[in-house]
């Protein structure tokens, strides 16, 4: 599957349903290493530029809904920063963006500060848990719990923008998602 549109006009979510957007890029991300939800790396100076460059594409395609807008974030230092920023430049309060445990990244353990290619690897050819980290089955049902109640905000007549990471964008279907990226969920068939 290839990443969504860069449009959030173009990706309204259906209701129930929401938009996700991947956390800007992190000093991780630019060391190209392994960084989960047990790891709390900050946004780099490019990653800051794409979560206002995000929010302005936001803004163009919510127009109105703004208003309405739930702003969703991981725990994570790199997801609420997105958030924060995001919320500033859409001129919300950066203190309501409410904090979302389910939302976190999957916990690595060992397995993080890895080079991302030999960590990618050996995710996929072991299928268990990294030492000390988390099970993929038991990742999956707490982020699909979380994307669950957060579609339900949207009977509510609001508007769930979640920011998170890229595991969490996998889990929710779209599994090479870029920094910054804005996608619905659920996916469009």
């Amino acid at each position: 599957m290839t990443a969504p549109p860069a449009d959030p006009g173009a990706i309204i979510p259906p209701v129930p349903g929401f938009l996700f957007v991947r956390h800007g890029e992190s000093t991780d991300n630019a060391r190209k290493i392994r960084s989960g939800g047990d790891a709390d790396p900050m946004l780099t100076e490019t990653g800051t530029r794409q979560a206002r460059e995000v929010a302005r594409r936001l803004e163009q395609g919510l127009r109105r809904r703004i208003d309405g807008l739930a702003l969703i974030a991981s725990p994570l230092r790199r997801t609420r920063e997105t958030a924060r920023i995001i919320a500033v430049e859409l001129g919300l309060d950066p203190e309501r963006t409410e904090v979302w445990e389910d939302f976190r990244e999957r916990r690595l353990g060992e397995w993080n500060g890895l080079p991302v290619d030999e960590a990618s690897q050996r995710l996929i050819r072991s299928g268990a848990p990294p030492p000390g980290g988390e099970a993929v089955e038991v990742f999956r049902a707490r982020v699909m719990k979380a994307a669950r109640e957060a579609s339900l905000l949207a009977r509510e007549d609001r508007h769930p923008l979640v920011v998170s990471s890229r595991g969490v964008g996998w889990i929710l279907g779209w599994p090479d998602m870029p920094n910054a990226t804005v996608f619905t969920w659920p996916p469009p068939p």
